[in-house]
């Protein structure tokens, strides 16, 4: 892994990160409960927003650069994460073990997004919740435009993340049953970067079936 993936690119997650997305984390994670997995652990931006209440934390992140940061948030926060470097395509758990599954940024820079649907359902128990925070494919034409226009920049400034994957019908077409969904308007104003105008944004809950 390259020095600007492992230590650059972490760093800039944490630096840009809109704080609109605090509210957004506290409530894509209402509910969250049990035995959780968290695809995509990267710098660990969702520790301090997870309840008190969840039995335990398992996290995947292929990236060893964002384990690194991820730790920092590991101590801060008190979380007791069990760790495993790898990736969302290939769980190494048996079916039906967790009772929730979280993703939140990750779909936009796997490279399957519909095995790793395939992949949290299958470890997910039956009547378990996947809980997903994603920015996808605008609806907006003028936005939309603009996403593919810089797509392939921002795929190698932003290490493999995508602007254009559709990643709402990705979800609504998968097993799962959607019991919640939110779209998040672009996050605006007068000091929005145009970074920040081309991620418009999805929350949700979706259920795997009994």
């Amino acid at each position: 892994m390259s020095f600007y993936a492992n230590r650059v690119f972490p760093w800039i997650l944490d630096k840009t990160e809109p704080k609109e997305l605090s509210e957004h984390r506290t409530l894509a994670l209402q509910g969250v409960s049990g035995d959780v997995l968290e695809i995509g652990l990267g710098t660990g931006g969702n520790l301090p927003y997870y309840p008190k209440s969840i039995q335990r934390l398992t996290a995947v992140e292929p990236s060893s650069g964002m384990h690194a940061r991820a730790q920092k948030r590991v101590v801060e926060t008190g979380r007791d994460v069990e760790w495993h470097q790898t990736k969302g395509e290939q769980l190494p758990f048996g079916d039906g073990r967790f009772d929730t599954v979280v993703t939140t940024l990750l779909l936009c820079s796997v490279d399957d997004v519909d095995k790793v649907l395939q992949e949290t359902f299958r470890v997910l128990k039956p009547g378990g919740h996947y809980h997903f925070l994603e920015h996808v494919l605008s609806k907006e034409p003028e936005t939309c435009k603009w996403q593919h226009r810089l797509n392939g920049l921002h795929k190698v400034v932003a290490c493999g993340c995508e602007l254009i994957k559709d990643i709402e019908h990705s979800i609504r077409d998968s097993e799962f049953d959607v019991t919640e969904f939110h779209e998040i308007p672009l996050f605006a104003g007068a000091k929005a970067g145009l970074d920040q105008k081309i991620y418009p944004y999805i929350r949700g809950i979706a259920r795997k079936p009994v």
